[in-house]
Order: C-alpha cells, then structure tokens, then sequence
C-alpha cells in the first residue's frame, strides 16, 4: 500500500552520512519533533538567506 502524502505536501530524496541520519535522528527524538519538521524550518531558514 503506498503512503499517504498529506496534502501541500511532497516528498524529497538525499543521500547523508549514516552516521549523520542516526545523529539527527537522536537529536530529533530528544525534542519531539519529526526529521521532517527539522528539515522543513532548516530549508526555510536557509532560503530567507539564499534566495
């Protein structure tokens, strides 16, 4: 059965270190918060500079 991707939503393929997924992963477990949220405010962040 294929995923539901919530609505306004897309999905985004990278390749990142093993060790650096765990490490994320950790960190992000440690707060409560999806990888996806992190990543969705640090793309956000990065593009207030680099647009």
């Amino acid at each position: 059965m294929p995923k539901k991707i919530p609505e306004g939503m897309t999905e985004l393929s990278v390749y990142i270190d093993k060790d650096v997924k765990l490490r994320f992963k950790v960190a992000c477990t440690k707060q409560a918060k999806s990888m996806g949220e992190v990543v969705n405010t640090l793309l956000k962040e990065w593009l207030q500079t680099n647009e």
